[in-house]
């Protein structure tokens, strides 16, 4: 505060001009007119500014709004703090600065702009834009183009220019000094708990089309997401909600992952499944306003949880986008209906229950059938976990490996032309990340890589195996971020729409051999709830048991049913085989030599 308090002395009393011209505020007598619009909606008729020369700023009686010179570059003109503290350290005349010459090469281009073309009018009317709107949102003309202004408060702190004609080269353009902000915040309401916030300008103005109020699009890209929101963060904190509705492509993806890690649980997601066509724009041209506003309420049901069938009735089913990818257990698959899309299941049991052999075979599965996997690793051994993976497909064949002996026990090594052919069976497929040779230290480091993983990669499942080996914290502060975990997984799997499999120990109130219940999992109850399914393992130790163990889904979100499948163990090829009335259901892996 005291380099703020530094720069406030040196400009001394000089502020009042600079600011006063700067912001053109109009003056009445001794007081100006406010231009804090949120608080004034009628533009402060009977002025209640007054200049403060003990201490250096503009104060607002009506409302409280303070103007100083550190708050009329940092708040009005759009420069984040380290800009100007950088400028007007050790100046005493601000119009010597850089900031001073940018900001007057924006304002004689902005005195340039003229009404807006017919021409403009007219393509903007063909993107199902009304004139009303365009009046609403003070769009202008500069050479032909179409100007979009960017307002904070009453000042334009940028300006966006676009050729009135279907995909121009470039697309966008912004004049000389823009700074980046929201494209409609000066309309916005910060009284109302929730604020839409879309990607492009023309998607903004399809909101207002339909009915959205509190809409603003990003003006600089999804890429410049992250900058904008620490810009804008006091005005964030405003609202309650920000529904976040991208584009349906990959820089909507980033977008949409940027916004939650930036603002948490504040945000909720649309429904991209609800998303036909690439953006808002596309959909309010080709379907109309109410798809425009289907999508918007796809994610004020989350905020809610309430949906009220008046205004926003059935959608009917669409086709999830995505991979469904097979368990390889009948039972379960028929339930679940495979391994969605988007979804996070719980899978439990007790330390060599056969978890990590279940894994395995749903990795195997998953790689048959044309999956991408990302197997997160917290405590097996990589190389007897992969052992394990190529002989559970080799099977019983014996022209595929050969016999070694590890001390007392013997396993399978495949053959050089078989692991050859593993290799290509997997390749691009698999991918191993050992979380226990790693250097990451806190759980957003982690996300990080899985993230980037999924991304970049395009994987269609992921295996965290197992949680608690993958926390980095101590006993009770595991306890507090497992919450926090699974709800990364649940973000994580419906951003990318990729399937999560989460693997996790039961806690001490369970005995080996007995049905497990969701309850009994260790940690959180977060767990269990936010799961889409939870699956437990049992295994029998006895020998006069008839099978070896038993498979519960015990949790079915979309579907409801459950399932318990009986388990054989098959020496040969190491795998838990469900039996259906004395027969076994055999895997097929899709690998041939």
């Amino acid at each position: 505060m005291s380099g703020i308090q530094d720069i406030k002395e040196r400009v001394g009393v000089a502020a009042e001009h600079i600011i006063a011209s700067g912001l053109n505020l109009k003056k009445t007598g001794k007081k100006y007119h406010c231009p804090n619009i949120y608080a004034h909606k009628h533009m402060d008729k009977d002025p209640s500014m007054s200049w403060d020369k003990n201490l250096l700023q503009f104060y607002c009686f009506t409302c409280g709004h303070k103007i100083d010179i550190y708050g009329y570059y940092r708040e009005h003109l759009n420069y984040t703090h380290e800009q100007v503290i950088a400028e007007l350290t050790g100046v005493s005349d601000p119009t010597t600065t850089s900031m001073h010459r940018e900001r007057m090469t924006l304002r004689q281009q902005v005195d340039k702009l003229s009404p807006i073309t017919e021409q403009c009018i007219q393509y903007l009317e063909g993107r199902g834009i009304t004139r009303d709107i365009i009046k609403r949102y003070q769009l202008r003309s500069y050479k032909g183009m179409i100007a979009f202004p960017y307002i904070r408060y009453t000042t334009a702190v940028g300006m966006k220019l676009r050729q009135p004609i279907p995909n121009p080269k470039p697309k966008y353009t912004s004049m000389t000094g823009s700074k980046p902000w929201f494209f409609g915040a000066q309309l916005v309401d910060p009284s109302l708990p929730e604020l839409v916030i879309c990607e492009g300008e023309i998607c903004c103005l399809s909101l207002a089309v339909a009915g959205v109020r509190n809409a603003v699009s990003v003006g600089a890209g999804a890429k410049a997401v992250r900058s904008l929101v620490k810009q804008a963060e006091e005005w964030l904190a405003n609202f309650d909600v920000v529904i976040v509705a991208s584009d349906n492509d990959e820089a909507g993806m980033e977008m949409d992952k940027a916004f939650v890690e930036l603002l948490g649980d504040k945000v909720k997601l649309v429904d991209k499944r609800l998303m036909v066509y690439k953006d808002l724009n596309d959909h309010l041209v080709k379907i109309g306003p109410e798809a425009v506003e289907a999508i918007i309420n796809s994610a004020r049901v989350k905020v809610e949880g309430r949906r009220d069938l008046d205004i926003d009735p059935y959608r009917g089913l669409t086709k999830e986008t995505g991979m469904f990818i097979p368990t390889g257990l009948p039972s379960v698959d028929n339930e679940i209906n495979d391994l969605a899309p988007g979804r996070v299941t719980v899978l439990t049991g007790r330390s060599s229950s056969g978890k990590t052999t279940i894994v395995k075979q749903i990795i195997a599965n998953a790689i048959g059938c044309g999956a991408k996997v990302y197997l997160v690793n917290g405590e097996n051994d990589p190389e007897y976990f992969l052992n394990d993976l190529y002989s559970c497909i080799m099977g019983g064949n014996e022209e595929y490996y050969t016999l070694i002996q590890i001390n007392k026990k013997t396993h399978k090594e495949p053959k050089p032309d078989i692991l050859k052919a593993l290799q290509k069976w997997h390749e691009g497929k698999l991918v191993m990340f050992n979380k226990g040779e790693s250097r990451l230290k806190t759980l957003d480091q982690l996300f990080k890589v899985i993230e980037d993983e999924v991304k970049f990669r395009g994987h269609n499942l992921v295996v965290l195996d197992n949680m608690m080996s993958l926390l980095s914290a101590s006993a009770v502060e595991k306890n507090e971020l497992q919450g926090e975990f699974v709800q990364k997984c649940c973000d994580l799997a419906k951003i990318y729409r990729c399937h999560i499999i989460l693997v996790v120990h039961p806690n001490k109130t369970y005995q080996n051999e007995t049905d497990m219940q969701m309850e009994q999992v260790s940690g959180s109850s977060d767990i269990y709830n936010k799961a889409d399914n939870f699956i437990a393992v049992v295994r029998y130790y006895k020998d006069d048991r008839k099978f070896d163990g038993k498979l519960l889904l015990l949790k079915n979100r979309i579907y409801g049913t459950l399932a318990v499948c009986d388990l054989k163990f098959d020496p040969k090829t190491r795998l838990l085989l469900e039996d259906r009335e004395g027969f076994l259901m055999r895997y097929k892996f899709n690998f041939n030599p």
